[in-house]
């Protein structure tokens, strides 16, 4: 299946491109679509969360033919 991959703040920053098309097998999570780019959660310090087609989901949620992930980066301030 084919996702389109878009990273926002300084995801995009830290790991170039703002979109990419990724080909992935049938079952795929947002986790195994990230970690095509070497990007896994558990070690990210700047990954905040991660929505597919607008939606906010977690990072386990299963992907499907067209669907579009975005990886945002965590916001700080005060």
């Amino acid at each position: 299946m084919k996702i389109t991959l878009a990273m926002r703040g300084t995801m995009k920053k830290k790991y170039g491109a703002e979109e990419r098309i990724l080909e992935l097998p049938e079952g795929s999570t947002c986790h195994d679509a990230l970690m095509t780019l070497g990007i896994d959660y558990r070690d990210n310090k700047t990954l905040g969360f991660v929505s597919v087609n607008k939606m906010r989901v977690d990072i386990h949620t299963e992907l499907h033919d067209g669907d579009y992930l975005k990886a945002f980066s965590k916001v700080y301030g005060g």
